[in-house]
């Protein structure tokens, strides 16, 4: 099996993209956020296979759209996340697992009622960066096994404060992820709790913890790769009562999307492309359709050491 197998046989996606992401405007204005790593942003990729040891650029960019639910009142949201992800497998082992790095810096652009002459408004601006660092296993017989722990760092931006996007408090993560890659299948999930520190400049305790799961089962025929994607989070805790205004948004949240994604094998560059649609969600004022790309490009791996002569003269 050569180094390419490891990371285009388990998902055609190397080991981990992407944190960022979104969440939308509630009924009468105001914000209403989803986890602040946000449902489906692993989907896709084997997070418990071991990565060869190198450096790689991972991509992800996603837009959605969320209509708003009949009676509702709420606005429609256009909005786009870009996630460039510094991935490094380094020479470290913990019990033979490989230890990994991932540093990732989003911007996310969101838009309220685009098109509109009256009520429209848009944002752009940096999301809260983030570090993880983690042990990926392979355990063998198509298996692997990986936990990663890490933080999202405040950001004191419009769209934290004003719309809940992000914010400005401290987020710790631990994911926790399997993946199984034989005989042209593979299957990853990726689990996710989230608990965010109180707000830096009021001293509220504003996100509520959340749990996910991103889910991915595809069939690889040569270069291509195609199949079942999805994804749900719930909040664990109810946020605090004024995060959002708006009947549906002091409340907890939950979503649930399925979708399909195909990807291709160019050599060194993997792309993915994946669509996902909420078929159930609670409290938020509608129903998300996702379309989800990602690019892979490794940009350094070491030198194979050379060959000692099998007679030394």
């Amino acid at each position: 099996m050569s180094k390419w197998d490891f990371i285009i046989k388990p998902a055609r996606g190397l080991a981990r993209a992407a944190i960022a992401g979104v969440a939308l405007l509630a009924a009468g204005g105001a914000a209403s956020a989803d986890p602040v790593s946000p449902a489906g942003w692993t989907a896709g990729i084997a997070l418990g296979a071991p990565l060869p040891e190198g450096v790689y650029f991972i991509n992800t960019a996603t837009y959605f759209e969320r209509s708003p639910k009949s009676g509702t009142g709420a606005p429609t949201i256009d909005a786009g996340v870009n996630i460039p992800v510094v991935a490094w497998a380094t020479p470290l082992t913990i019990l033979g697992g490989r230890v990994e790095v991932l540093g990732i810096v989003p911007e996310l652009a969101v838009g309220v009622n685009p098109n509109a002459g009256v009520g429209s408004s848009s944002w752009r601006d940096f999301y809260n960066p983030a570090g993880l660092v983690g042990v990926a296993w392979d355990l063998g017989g198509g298996f692997g096994f990986a936990n990663y722990i890490g933080a999202f760092a405040p950001v004191n931006t419009a769209l934290g404060n004003a719309l809940n996007l992000g914010g400005n408090y401290w987020t710790f993560l631990e994911l926790a992820t399997l993946a199984y890659n034989r005989d042209t299948w593979s299957a990853t999930a990726n689990f996710t709790y989230s608990s965010s520190g109180n707000d830096r400049s009021t001293g509220i305790h504003i996100q509520p913890d959340t749990a996910q799961i991103d889910f991915t089962i595809t069939k690889h025929f040569n270069k291509w790769e195609v199949g079942l994607v999805g994804y749900g989070s719930t909040d664990l805790g109810d946020p605090w009562p004024l995060r959002t205004a708006g009947g549906l948004y002091g409340r907890k949240q939950s979503q649930f999307a399925l979708g399909g994604l195909v990807g291709y094998n160019f050599g060194p560059v993997i792309t993915q492309f994946y669509l996902t649609r909420d078929v159930a969600e609670s409290n938020y004022s509608g129903y998300d359709t996702r379309f989800w790309t990602r690019v892979i490009v490794p940009l350094w791996n070491p030198d194979a050491p050379a060959k000692k002569p099998l007679i030394v003269k």
